[in-house]
């Protein structure tokens, strides 16, 4: 993808500024000007670009005639200083170039005429010492990078004032490649697998966190499956040749506790949980005295009754059951009545979240005794997975089956939205900013991919192969960093998501740019966001969604022409959903590249949105 497939969202108006503003160019910085009029004192009306100046000149000219001009002081009023004779009107872009690079004694290499070029072309503030600089960059490009490539690179480092490094220019040409993050992912997990250097411990520990990008939605597939799981074990009615060994392999597995038995496989455990959740609640009438037990009971009560995760059949049974729980025997029934509801739920509602942001899962978990953190619900999810996935029992095989289908059946946005959190988190693209602000235990921070790539490339000790491919990766995560940035109100969002779930692979590109309001938020009224996308089965496909006034249009561009049909059949769906949060559906338009002349989806350009913000809603 290429930084310049959306066009510019500020204003193009011209501005004026007089020789009292500070005009936005340095000292030494050549430009390429028009004399539009002039006024006595050697002062002149200068075009530059889409900017009129007023500047002072060093030498008498001639209004009408273009020159190259360099600063040659800002402040507190500009002058310029011609560089070139008048440019004749129809010289061609080299014949300029040529008289520039003359006027300021620059080497007349093949790479520096193509940089001269470029810049007066994209009007980029010129200065001797920036082109120099780029010359030597130019000069070490590697070969699988094409100098378009490399000079949209140089633009974008101008246009974010990058100092134009090596490691920047890097970085930035990594960000902007068209190539899937998958793609390197994977030949940096083949490179750690034949890798002899490092311990085992830390191949391991970077093969887990490999895993994790490989299954975003493994910990949904885990809570359904310990739902099923569950669920069977509840059920008298299930065989016993069935429920024993099941019970036998979670206990084992120090899922369920050594206590646990057919008659009574979910006995209440009195261990520390999440706050809000069942099994805290569950553990502090447990363990409180009776002169609490009311009070907590209360909690249980108000706990059900508002739980938005609880269809109003299991509230009604686990509110029937709340009576004299002081027993053993009506503490075990609420007991089993909320382990039976959450399991249902961990397999109906598995991407959906309470008020305090929690699953059924969660809960489920944490009425087993095993939710004390997020930390260790994850470990025994993953624990349930494992065990289930290392069972020769078939019976636990087609579990995991039922499960995966019951995820497919589920995908909708917050499934979507949960699969990129958790890529994004597992990454670590946003380490340095937890990191900074302790928001995370550092230890979990450590197990992001990120951290785990830089701790390769300062091992000297690991092979080169093996440090190439982590180099790769990370400047991949940089430059996207780098090339999402904040312009005061506009903001830009570079970043590519390497999604694999369920068999199926994908590579989502987004690009975003957008304008903040005085709030601080998203101006929700003006938006655009474009999707670029590598699918299994349709390839190449962008999804370009243009906001103006709350009136949503949508372009869909792929080269299968019968998209529009399958289009169709979801634009009455789409167009109810965008009106439930206060949009209009102004169309869905399926093309393809050849009727947009595109060689390439990633070169999709969009029309000038003015004064435009960019939101982004999954």
């Amino acid at each position: 993808m290429t930084s310049t497939s959306f066009s510019s969202v500020q204003s193009q108006t011209p501005q004026a500024i007089s020789s009292t503003q500070t005009a936005p160019m340095k000292e030494g910085q050549v430009v390429h000007g028009t004399v539009k009029q002039l006024f006595p004192n050697q002062t002149a009306e200068i075009q530059i670009g889409n900017q009129k100046v007023i500047a002072k000149l060093e030498t008498p000219l001639k209004a009408g005639d273009a020159h190259f001009f360099q600063v040659s002081k800002q402040a507190p009023e500009l002058q310029l200083k011609v560089v070139s004779e008048p440019l004749t009107q129809g010289n061609t872009p080299a014949q300029q170039a040529n008289q520039l690079m003359q006027s300021m004694n620059l080497p007349k290499t093949p790479e520096m005429q193509a940089i001269v070029q470029f810049f007066l072309k994209e009007q980029l503030p010129i200065s001797k010492e920036a082109l120099l600089q780029a010359e030597q960059l130019i000069k070490q490009l590697p070969a699988d990078v094409t100098m378009k490539a490399a000079l949209e690179a140089l633009q974008k480092m101008m246009e974010m004032k990058f100092p134009l490094t090596q490691q920047v220019f890097d970085a930035v040409i990594s960000g902007k490649s068209t190539d899937g993050l998958q793609s390197l992912i994977n030949s940096f997990k083949l490179a750690l697998q034949q890798d002899t250097t490092l311990p085992l411990s830390v191949k391991e520990s970077i093969l887990q966190s490999l895993q994790k990008l490989a299954e975003p939605f493994g910990q949904p597939v885990a809570g359904a499956l310990l739902g099923k799981q569950l669920e069977t074990l509840q059920n008298a009615q299930t065989n016993i040749s069935t429920r024993l060994p099941l019970l036998q392999i979670l206990k084992e597995a120090a899922i369920l506790p050594a206590q646990a038995t057919l008659s009574n496989p979910t006995p209440p455990v009195a261990q520390p949980a999440i706050p809000n959740t069942a099994g805290d609640l569950m553990a502090r009438l447990l363990q409180a005295p009776a002169s609490e037990k009311v009070a907590i009971i209360e909690q249980i009560r108000t706990l059900i009754q508002s739980q938005p995760l609880l269809t109003s059949g299991q509230k009604e049974q686990i509110l029937s059951l709340i009576k004299d729980t002081n027993q053993p025997a009506q503490m075990q029934n609420l007991n089993n009545a909320l382990v039976k509801a959450f399991a249902e739920q961990s397999q109906q509602a598995i991407f959906s979240k309470d008020q305090n942001g929690l699953t059924p899962k969660d809960h489920l978990v944490s009425l087993l005794g095993k939710g004390n953190n997020a930390e260790m619900i994850n470990q025994t999810l993953q624990q349930v997975i494992t065990m289930t996935k290392s069972s020769p029992n078939a019976m636990l095989t087609q579990q995991i089956a039922q499960s995966e289908a019951a995820i497919l059946q589920q995908l909708d946005g917050k499934a979507f939205e949960h699969a990129m959190k958790d890529v994004l988190r597992s990454l670590g693209f946003s380490y340095e900013a937890r990191l900074g602000s302790n928001s995370e235990d550092l230890r979990q921070l450590a197990l992001q991919l990120k951290p785990q790539l830089v701790d390769i490339l300062q091992n000297q000790a690991a092979s080169a192969t093996l440090r190439d491919q982590a180099e790769l990766v990370l400047g991949r995560m940089n430059g996207m960093q780098l090339l999402s940035a904040e312009n005061g109100p506009q903001h830009q969002l570079l970043m590519q998501v390497p999604l694999e779930f369920l068999g199926k692979k994908m590579d989502a590109t987004l690009e975003w740019k957008g304008r903040m309001l005085e709030n601080g938020k998203i101006d929700p009224d003006f938006a655009r966001i474009m999707f670029y996308l590598q699918l299994d089965a349709l390839e190449e496909t962008v999804v370009d969604m243009q906001v103006q006034n709350r009136v949503v249009t949508i372009s869909l561009f792929n080269n299968d022409t019968r998209l529009q049909q399958v289009a169709n059949t979801f634009k009455d769906s789409l167009k109810d959903g965008l009106s439930a949060v206060g949009y209009k559906l102004s169309g869905v338009f399926v093309k393809t590249f050849e009727e947009q002349k595109l060689s390439s989806p990633l070169k999709v350009k969009g029309p000038l949105l003015e004064s435009q913000g960019v939101d982004i809603r999954i």
